[in-house]
């Protein structure tokens, strides 16, 4: 069975700057709440500007995914650094499908930004973004 060409978006939310590795309390335990209300809030007081997207995700629709019609938001938060690029991801939600967990991961890596600023200089950042995974109705397979 042959399956649509994918369709892939990146959907930015809100950011964070942090100064350390880790992801910081107050975040972890937002997501481990699934209070994203309160996680938003939370990375946009640390930051004077957030990142800007530079170029967009280079990511694969996993097959299995595609075979199993499964398709949704994965919810991720990225440590961007003080050069634009993606250091660490964090799934915080996402459908369920570990395929589309691992193809969000891989593809927040292949991001390039713009770093945020604190005082107008470039700081590490937390920032959420939204990878949607979609799958076309048939009407529109193979255009």
């Amino acid at each position: 069975m042959r399956f649509p060409r994918s369709v892939i978006i990146l959907s930015l939310g809100a950011a964070a700057a942090v100064w350390a590795a880790d992801l910081p309390t107050t975040l972890a335990e937002a997501i481990a709440l699934g209070d994203f209300d309160r996680l938003l809030v939370e990375v946009n007081k640390q930051f004077d500007m957030p990142p800007v997207l530079l170029s967009e995700p280079e990511a694969v629709y996993p097959k299995i995914a595609g075979e199993a019609g499964a398709q949704g938001t994965v919810k991720v938060v990225l440590r961007i650094d003080e050069y634009g690029d993606v250091r660490d991801v964090v799934v915080a939600d996402s459908p369920g499908w570990l395929a589309l967990e691992e193809a969000a991961r891989k593809a927040a890596h292949t991001i390039r930004y713009k770093p945020a600023t604190r005082d107008d200089e470039p700081v590490a950042a937390w920032y959420v973004a939204d990878i949607i995974f979609y799958i076309p109705p048939p009407d529109d397979w193979y255009r």
